[in-house]
C-alpha cells in the first residue's frame, strides 16, 4: 500500500468515523446518520434522499471492515438515535442483520451495469426510444459485448471468489491486492473486440503470494459463475470498468464516428466520477428500499 493510500485509511478508519459520528450526534441528535464504505456515499445519499427525505449524515468509514467496526462501536451505546450501516456483499456471504443493509450483488458498483441503467441512458442522454433502430442495435451490441466481457473474467471472478472462500475457512487472508481495473495482460477489453488469453496457472504466476487455489477447488465456483453469468455475480469495480467504455463507446461514435449514432452528444463519463454522474440511473433494489422505509417508519 502506497502512502497516499495508507493515508486515505487512516483518514476512514473506523475510529475517525466514530468520532465524526459522536460530535456530529450531540448537534444533529434526532437526524439520521449514515455509515458507509469508501465512494458508496455517491450512490445512496441521492436513494436516501428520494424515500427517508429527511436531514441525514454520510460518514466515511473506509473499506467493509471498518463498517462493521463503526457498527459495533455506535450500536451498544448509541442504540436508540438513527442510524444506517451500508457495506457491500463483495463474494462473501450475505450479512443477515436488520441493522446493517448488504448489497444483493457483489458491490454497488453492479448496480450501474445493467441493461435497464444503459437504457435509461439511452433515453435520457442520447434522446433515443424502444421503436428506434439505433436503440435496438446498441441494445443488442451491449448484450453480446457485455457477455464477451464475462467470459473473459470468469475465470479470474472464480479465482478471486475461491481464494476468498478459502482463506476464510482457513482463518488467513487472501494476500491480494487488487486493482481496479481488470489485469491488462489476461484480456483485452475493447467493444467489437475482446478476447482473453489466460490459465490458473498465469494468476498464480501474477499473485505469487496469494493463498493458492488449485483446479479443483475452482470447479465449483466456475460451475456457480456458468449457471449465473450476470452484471450482479462479478467484482464491481470490473463491471463498471467495462460499462463506462462501452459508454465511451457510444460517446465516440456520437460524436466523430457516426456509425450507428448520427447526432452528437454533450453527454460525457468520467470514470473517477461515474458513481456521481450516473447514480440518477443506477438500479434501486427493493431490499434497499425496504431498509431506508424501515428506518423512516421508524422514525
Amino acid at each position: 500500500m502506497n502512502p497516499i493510500e495508507l493515508l486515505e485509511q487512516s483518514r476512514n478508519s473506523s475510529a475517525v468515523a466514530f468520532h465524526k459520528f459522536v460530535l456530529l450526534h450531540r448537534e444533529f441528535g434526532t437526524d439520521l446518520f449514515c455509515f458507509y464504505e469508501g465512494k458508496d456515499t455517491h450512490y445512496y445519499f441521492p436513494k436516501i434522499n428520494q424515500i427517508y427525505k429527511d436531514n441525514h449524515h454520510p460518514i466515511i468509514c473506509g473499506n467493509k471492515k471498518s463498517v462493521i467496526e463503526t457498527y459495533e462501536k455506535v450500536i451498544p451505546k448509541y442504540n436508540n438515535l438513527k442510524t444506517a450501516f451500508f457495506i457491500d456483499r463483495d463474494f462473501d456471504e450475505k450479512v443477515e442483520n436488520e441493522k446493517l443493509y448488504c448489497t444483493p450483488c457483489y458491490s454497488i458498483e453492479n448496480l450501474y451495469c445493467s441493461e435497464s441503467v444503459l437504457s435509461k441512458i439511452l433515453k435520457n442522454e442520447f434522446m433515443l426510444h424502444e421503436i428506434d433502430d439505433e436503440y435496438k442495435l446498441i441494445i443488442n451490441l451491449f448484450k453480446q459485448n457485455q457477455d464477451e466481457f464475462h467470459r473473459s473474467v470468469k475465470l479470474f471472478n472464480a479465482w478471486y471468489a475461491t481464494a476468498k472462500e478459502k482463506a476464510k475457512k482457513n482463518n488467513t487472508i487472501v494476500n491480494v491486492s487488487l486493482n481496479e481495473k481488470f489485469p491488462k495482460d489476461f484480456a483485452i477489453i475493447k467493444i467489437g473486440n475482446i478476447t482473453s488469453n489466460y490459465t490458473l496457472n498465469d494468476i498464480i504466476n501474477k499473485y505469487p503470494d496469494s493463498i493458492q487455489v488449485t483446479e479443483e477447488e475452482l470447479n465449483d465456483k466456475l460451475k456457480f459463475f456458468d449457471e449465473n453469468c450476470n452484471s450482479c455475480s462479478f467484482r464491481g469495480k470490473y463491471e463498471i470498468e467495462f460499462f463506462s467504455l462501452f459508454l465511451k463507446y457510444l460517446i465516440e461514435d456520437a460524436n466523430i464516428k457516426n456509425e450507428i449514432l448520427k447526432k452528437k452528444t454533450k453527454f460525457s463519463v468520467d470514470g473517477a466520477q461515474i458513481l456521481s454522474q450516473l447514480s440518477q440511473y443506477s438500479e434501486t433494489p427493493e431490499c434497499l428500499i425496504d431498509y431506508i422505509t424501515k428506518i423512516k417508519n421508524c422514525a
